[in-house]
């Protein structure tokens, strides 16, 4: 039925088709009747008795009522209800939408309507997600997309506590603070930190978008073990579509490709962090270093800076600098960009300008110049208009491969970008790994979540989140912290035996309190219907099989912190 809803702008031609057209009626008919009735009235006197017909106020004569006028005295009071109610919608629309925000429960509010913003709208409500807008720009281009899929959008200041209680945040399940500016986001943050959560409520999930690559990472950190009603995430668009980019084209591509090379043309914040991915996927390859030929004005700065806040980077690329503007290039730069096409073709082509014309120019330059099939990527607003075009043209693989199109905001902004923070990888790992477990030693008594991540309900999901939240606390406890991973080194020794056996004892005291206060007692057999469970002893008094467990769990923990991006210090 969406297809069939009118516009504001289509509705308001409808109405004034229809006055038009009433006018015509009403004034041909006075005319004729005036002329049966020889009445003699004018032209003015006809166009005024037409107009009151809206008022239900039929002046005319009581005989020879012709077709024109039943019409018009009929039609007349509806096309003028339809006007005041038309008007009525613009006049109350902010008030309507406000009251519609008011009563929102379990949503998820969006701040601010960007591109990514509007984009992750789309996506959230595509997914049968509630969602409710709140914008401190009126009249963006955002405003309209959103408000034609219905969702609501309000104006006002979304670091503005009392704007933030109008549309009932303290009642959301989560916040993303999604602006174009990275202050205002983090503005967003501390004031959503602020709402009380209603009694028993789980806690406000608060996802804030920082455009700064390097202080998203950084901050990740911070996120596990924030005590509080809100937990916040920290995300950054690029690098999520570095990794959704590297997932449609893989590194290894197919089985004639060869020996991988990547070559990334531009070093903005989608090439670095373009490189960075690329590097941590080949690094879990076990092979030698991955040939990288990065192609930018400023080539060898941006690898150097790479190379200090990742030293890995080092020993995991075999890196060529090609100092090269596309858009004014040198002689000797392309000169160098021919010779490495030519002595060394790439297996994969990135094109990750953020001007889509020079993505597409320089797209074309290496296809025409490379000796063996190759997919060169072009990184593209959405997935039509101008690219779309000339995929259509240059899509098909041919003698030199093609040119396929990169949607950044499509592939990067969807539900799965806010549902990736630390701490939800870390609980979804945490509970992959207690899966695998019962898996490889049999199901036993701890069965009961033996199911996908997806399947459990939001308090078992909430125990897993708990369990993520605890691993600061326990690694506090050894003298160890969360930094940012850069090593990649995962076949270390990170523990030591009584680390490990104080770590393990650590998570069974935290998850027996938990249990306990779920209203859980211990029982020799365990009974979800009177919550009584064998485990709910102290450590020392656990079952040999069971501490096991616990110490293999805590062993596997740099692995699964190193999945979420981060690594154990002293």
């Amino acid at each position: 039925m969406k297809g069939l809803q009118w516009s504001e702008r289509q509705r308001w031609w409808m109405l004034a088709g229809a006055w038009a057209l009433l006018l015509v009626l009403g004034v041909g008919g006075f005319v004729q009747q005036s002329r049966d009735l020889d009445l003699g009235f004018g032209f003015l006197d006809h166009l005024y008795l037409t107009l009151q017909l809206a008022a239900l106020d039929y002046k005319g004569a009581s005989n020879a009522v012709n077709w024109r006028l039943e019409v018009a005295r009929f039609a007349a009071p509806g096309i003028a209800a339809g006007t005041i109610l038309q008007s009525a919608s613009v006049v109350f629309r902010e008030q309507f939408t406000r009251w519609r925000s008011r009563r929102s429960n379990g949503h998820t509010l969006v701040c601010g309507l960007s591109p990514a913003g509007t984009r992750l709208v789309e996506a959230l409500a595509a997914s049968g997600r509630k969602v409710v807008a709140l914008t401190p720009e009126p009249n963006t281009p955002g405003e309209a997309t959103v408000k034609r899929l219905g969702v609501p959008v309000v104006i006002g200041d979304p670091t503005d506590l009392d704007t933030l209680a109008l549309v009932r945040a303290e009642r959301a399940a989560r916040v993303v603070a999604v602006t174009d500016h990275d202050a205002t986001n983090v503005a967003i943050a501390a004031t959503v930190s602020q709402l009380a959560r209603p009694a028993g409520a789980a806690p406000l999930r608060c996802a804030v978008r920082l455009l700064d690559g390097e202080l998203a990472h950084l901050l990740r950190s911070t996120e596990l073990g924030r005590a509080g009603g809100v937990r916040l995430e920290f995300f950054n668009v690029h690098e999520r579509a570095a990794h959704a980019l590297l997932t449609t084209h893989p590194l290894t591509g197919g089985p004639d490709a060869g020996e991988p090379h990547l070559m990334v043309l531009g070093l903005g914040q989608l090439g670095r962090n373009l490189t960075i991915a690329a590097a941590q996927q080949w690094a879990d390859e076990d092979r030698g270093p991955l040939a990288i030929t990065l192609v930018d004005r400023h080539a060898a700065g941006h690898l150097h800076a790479l190379q200090m806040r990742h030293p890995a980077l080092r020993t995991r690329l075999a890196a060529r600098c090609i100092p090269l503007d596309v858009s004014v290039p040198t002689e000797a730069g392309v000169e160098q960009f021919e010779r490495v096409l030519a002595e060394h073709p790439p297996t994969l082509v990135v094109a990750a300008f953020e001007d889509e014309a020079a993505g597409w120019t320089s797209g074309l330059f290496v296809r025409r110049r490379v000796t063996r099939p190759v997919d060169v990527v072009v990184r593209t607003s959405s997935d039509g208009g101008f690219g779309k075009h000339l995929q259509g043209a240059l899509g098909d693989r041919g003698a030199f491969g093609r040119i396929v199109t990169f949607p950044f905001l499509e592939r990067a902004c969807t539900t799965d970008l806010i549902e990736g923070g630390v701490r939800e990888q870390l609980a979804r790992s945490l509970h992959a790994d207690h899966v695998h477990r019962i898996d490889a030693a049999g199901t036993g008594s701890r069965a009961t979540l033996h199911r996908d991540w997806e399947e459990l309900t939001e308090a078992e999901r909430e125990s897993s989140r708990a369990a993520a939240d605890g691993v600061v606390a326990r690694l506090d406890a050894i003298g160890a912290r969360l930094v940012p991973l850069a090593t990649w080194d995962l076949e270390r020794e990170v523990f030591t035996p009584d680390e490990i056996e104080q770590l393990a004892a650590a998570e069974h005291a935290r998850w027996k309190a938990e249990r306990e206060a779920a209203g859980w007692t211990y029982g020799e057999t365990r009974d979800d219907a009177t919550r009584r469970n064998p485990l709910l002893v102290d450590w020392d008094a656990l079952a040999d099989d069971a501490r096991a467990y616990n110490r293999e769990a805590a062993a596997a923990l740099p692995a699964l912190l190193a999945r979420a991006g981060f690594d154990v210090t002293r």
